[in-house]
C-alpha cells in the first residue's frame, strides 16, 4: 500500500516554529562559525515553478536571521543528476544546500542516478503542493473521464508532459495509464513552466503539474483544470473532481518540498540550519506566498522525520515502479 502523504488539512498538519525551537542547543563555536559567508540553495528545476518560489521566499527570510546572504542557484535538467552532482561538489560544511521534492525520491528509486539516503542528509521539509491535471482550455476533453476514454480509443495518441523518465509525474501517469486502461507518450521537460508553455502551445495534450499553474492560468482561461490528486477536492477549485472522483484508482498524490545538505555536513550545522529553515518557513511573508501559489507549510519536527518520509517514498515507488516500464 503506498502511504498517503498528501495534504489533508491546514489545522491538521501545519506545524509551527515551535517544533524548530525545541532542537537541541547548538554549541556556542558552531553558532559563531556558521555560516562563514553567503549561503547557496541549490534547485534542480527552472526559475518561476513552485520549487524555485518556495526557495526564493524562505531564502529571504532566512537571510534575516542568518545575517548572510542566500543565493539561489537554478540547475534544471539532467532528471536531476546536475543539481545533485552540484551539491555533491561542494564542501560538507553546510553552506550548499539542496533544495528536493518527491521527484527526486522517484529519480532515486526508478533510475537509480543518484542515492539520496547514502549521499545526502535530509534536513527538513517545509511544504507541500497539490498536483492537478491540466489541459488546454480549448481541449477536446471536457473531463478527465472524456480524456481517459479518448484515450483507450486512441491507443498511443495521447502526449502527456513529465519532467523525466523516472520522475514522480512519469510514475504517476504510468500507475493511470495501467488502472485507466490506456497507453501514452511521455514526453519531457526540465521543470513545470516549460512543461506549462509547451501545454500552452499545443506540444501537449496534458500535464500532471503544480496547484499553481492551475492558479495562474485558469484565471486567465488558458488551461482547464480536469482533475486534483488529492483524497478530497482542493479547496481552491471545489468544482474539480479528485482523480478517484473521476474513476481512476491511484493513490493520492501531492509535491512535497524540503532541503538536503551533503553527507559528512556536521550535525551541529544540520541542527542550525533546521531551526533556520523551519522558522522561516512559518514567518507570514511565507505563509502568505504559499497560499498565493496554492501551496501551504508543512514543516517537519525534525531532520530525522524528514529522512522518514525520503526513505519511506523512495520504499514504495521502489515497488510501484516494477513492470511500469519507466525507462521511456
Amino acid at each position: 500500500m503506498i502511504p498517503d502523504h498528501s495534504p489533508r488539512s491546514r489545522r491538521t498538519f501545519i506545524k509551527t516554529a515551535s517544533a524548530a525551537t525545541a532542537a537541541l542547543a547548538l554549541p556556542a563555536r558552531a553558532q559563531s562559525d556558521f555560516p562563514r559567508g553567503p549561503v547557496k540553495v541549490i534547485v534542480g528545476l527552472p526559475p518561476g515553478g513552485a520549487a524555485d518560489i518556495i526557495a526564493r521566499t524562505i531564502g529571504t527570510q532566512m537571510e534575516k536571521t542568518l545575517k548572510q546572504p542566500v543565493i539561489i542557484e537554478n540547475k534544471p535538467g539532467g532528471q536531476f543528476v546536475i543539481s545533485v552532482q552540484a551539491l555533491l561538489n561542494a564542501p560538507a560544511d553546510g553552506q550548499t544546500l539542496l533544495y528536493i521534492y518527491n521527484g527526486y525520491a522517484s529519480v532515486n528509486a526508478t533510475l537509480k542516478l543518484f542515492d539520496l539516503e547514502k549521499q545526502t542528509i535530509p534536513v527538513a521539509q517545509v511544504a507541500s503542493t497539490p498536483i492537478v491535471l491540466l489541459v488546454r482550455n480549448d481541449s477536446q476533453h471536457k473531463s478527465a473521464r472524456e480524456l481517459f476514454a479518448w484515450a483507450r480509443a486512441n491507443p498511443g495518441k495521447l502526449n502527456f508532459g513529465t519532467l523525466g523518465a523516472g520522475g514522480v509525474e512519469h510514475l504517476k501517469w504510468r500507475q493511470m495509464e495501467t488502472a485507466a486502461g490506456f497507453k501514452g507518450n511521455p514526453v519531457a521537460y526540465k521543470g513545470g513552466p516549460d512543461s506549462m508553455q509547451a501545454l500552452l502551445g499545443g506540444e501537449i495534450d496534458c500535464v500532471l503539474t503544480a496547484g499553481l499553474f492551475a492558479k495562474m492560468y485558469a484565471p486567465k482561461g488558458q488551461v482547464r483544470v480536469l482533475a486534483v490528486l488529492e483524497p478530497s477536492r482542493w479547496q481552491d477549485f471545489p468544482d474539480v473532481p479528485t482523480l478517484s472522483e473521476a474513476g481512476v484508482n491511484v493513490p493520492p498524490l501531492a509535491y512535497w518540498g524540503g532541503y538536503v545538505v551533503k553527507a559528512g555536513t556536521p550535525p551541529e550545522i544540520v541542527q542550525r540550519l533546521f531551526r533556520e529553515i523551519t522558522e522561516a518557513a512559518v514567518t507570514p511573508p511565507v505563509l502568505e506566498r504559499l497560499a498565493a501559489t496554492g501551496g501551504m507549510p508543512l514543516v517537519s519536527k525534525s531532520p530525522d522525520e524528514f529522512r522518514k518520509l525520503l526513505s519511506s517514498d523512495i520504499n514504495w515507488m521502489t515497488e510501484a515502479s516494477k513492470g511500469l516500464n519507466l525507462g521511456a
